[in-house]
């Protein structure tokens, strides 16, 4: 424990239930680990100090000699990201790179405008935020291969701030959190986040990914609903007015799910999102199918003009300041947890940089309220479709944000005939993937307890709110934290016990087969 060697020697099944005092321990043999598994009786703080092995010292010495830097980040990591930003520009790579932005383009429009129209702004506001923060947080992310844009985890945290403050406080909302993000930044406060329970986070996202799923329903059948249900009442509604149902709609949507789930299998890199929603529109066009479209769209450059943000009332400061820290924390984690996913997907050592991550992220919500947008985010679908394309530098950010840019500006016509439906079935599509989050996988192999917070989370979320269910979540881990304390806060030395595994006896070395 804490990176002590426990000194024990190889023991037989007969033996293998004795209690061994830790204080007491000698050299536990590397086959006898595999079969020896440990867990604490009792405890106390009256604990002999731990024995280190010579590789732990060395990794000690070594961390030591590595401390993390301290001070305020004035440059924003300017001069760090100079010789990222010339890589771009490599001739080795540039043709791999465009081919990649442009791909990652074609699944950014259709995505930007199921997020919009789900979030309940119009539709142009997706594309508008994906295409102004697509570069901003491209060039000043802690994220080589990253892709900033609007976040379906944090459509539903938009649509309820639009419905509760209005429409035009949504650029004040961007511009306070992307201004936070920059501040925590700065400050080096890149690590806070990594400290919300990991539990809460699989609530949140599985969550989130029912309340997507209910929420389309209606617009993937043709129904209208009165606004504010819950994810309940909406449920009920829909079962008692599906005779309702639009067949052109429900066709169109099934359609694009289906699409979407068998597309990739075909070839990992088609555009499934982009050929399910230009299938399913060329369809609607077509056949003459009465499925309501999306609309009129501005066009040209008129969609891309700067205004400033309007400062709320005063007295709508106190619940407006709430929703600005929920929106701040949930795109804050959101960016961090995609950040640290698409590590793991590099074949190479390379390590995201939280703190230039946030820098990142707060000027690409600053700018994108410049823009009228909505808050964005590091999103891993199309970030890891940038993996998988084999992007080596930043310039797949800017060639997406320059497809998306190109997309509203000259083919609005184009754009504002695709179907609602089809676009309910992208969201219904991502909704689906956000119910086994790999958060909760990896929670519950830490502590199989964390179960509780993950179902506290969920449950509060579906019926009393987003906000409710995030902060029961929040104060069940920690009710489950202080109690595995009091548990361990006992009297006695430390006592591990050796449980009888599988595999009764541990397999022979080869020095021992050979001295038999």
């Amino acid at each position: 424990f804490w990176g002590a060697t426990v000194r024990h020697q190889p023991q037989t099944s007969a033996a293998s239930s004795m209690p061994m005092r830790l204080s007491q321990a000698g050299s536990l043999g590397h086959r006898a680990c595999r079969v020896a598994r440990f867990r604490i009786v009792r405890c106390s703080s009256a604990v002999s100090k731990p024995v280190a092995t010579d590789a732990q010292s060395a990794t000690a010495k070594q961390e030591a000699g590595n401390k993390p830097e301290t001070g305020l980040i004035l440059d924003l990591g300017i001069p760090t990201l100079l010789p990222e930003w010339r890589k771009m520009f490599a001739p080795s790579t540039v043709v791999t790179d465009v081919t990649a932005g442009i791909t990652v383009g074609c699944v950014a429009v259709p995505l930007s405008l199921a997020i919009a129209v789900a979030s309940g702004v119009p539709p142009e506001v997706g594309l508008v935020s994906a295409a102004v923060a697509g570069v901003a947080g491209g060039l000043m992310g802690g994220t080589t291969l990253a892709i900033t844009g609007p976040a379906a985890a944090i459509s539903l945290l938009v649509c309820e701030a639009v419905q509760t403050h209005g429409l035009g406080t949504l650029p004040f909302i961007t511009l306070a959190c992307g201004g936070l993000q920059l501040a925590m930044g700065v400050a080096r406060g890149g690590g806070i986040t990594k400290y919300v329970p990991e539990s809460v986070i699989a609530g949140f996202t599985t969550g989130i990914g029912v309340m997507i799923l209910a929420g389309q329903l209606p617009k993937a059948l043709d129904l209208t609903l009165p606004a504010g249900l819950n994810t309940v009442e909406v449920v009920q509604a829909v079962a008692s007015g599906i005779g309702g149902t639009n067949p052109a709609a429900l066709a169109l949507a099934l359609g694009v799910v289906g699409t979407m789930h068998a597309a990739p299998k075909l070839h990992p890199k088609i555009p499934s999102a982009l050929v399910a929603v230009g299938g399913a529109t060329a369809a609607s066009q077509l056949l003459g199918l009465s499925a309501t479209p999306i609309g009129a769209l501005p066009s040209g450059l008129s969609a891309f003009t700067l205004c400033m943000p309007a400062l709320p009332a005063a007295e709508a400061l106190p619940s407006l300041c709430g929703t600005i820290l929920l929106i701040y924390a949930m795109t804050s984690a959101e960016t961090l947890l995609s950040c640290t996913a698409l590590d793991r997907l590099r074949p190479t050592s390379y390590k995201h940089n939280p703190d230039q991550e946030l820098i990142g992220q707060g000027v690409a919500n600053m700018t994108a309220a410049a823009f009228a947008g909505m808050p964005v985010t590091a999103v891993i679908a199309r970030s890891s479709l940038n993996i998988k394309l084999k992007a080596h530098s930043r310039l797949p950010s800017l060639v997406q944000s320059a497809f998306v840019f190109g997309s509203l500006a000259l083919y609005s016509d184009v754009i504002s005939a695709v179907p609602l439906s089809a676009l309910a079935g992208v969201l219904i599509s991502s909704g689906a993937g956000m119910l086994q989050p790999a958060e909760l996988k990896t929670s519950l192999a830490e502590d199989k307890y964390n179960l509780g917070p993950y179902l506290v989370t969920t449950c509060g979320m579906l019926t009393m709110g987003m906000a409710e269910g995030i902060v029961l979540g929040c104060a069940s881990s920690a009710a489950k934290h202080l109690v595995q304390q009091r548990l361990l806060a006992g009297g006695g030395d430390w006592v591990v016990q050796a449980a009888e595994s599988r595999l009764k006896d541990p397999p022979p070395s080869p020095d021992t087969r050979k001295e038999a």
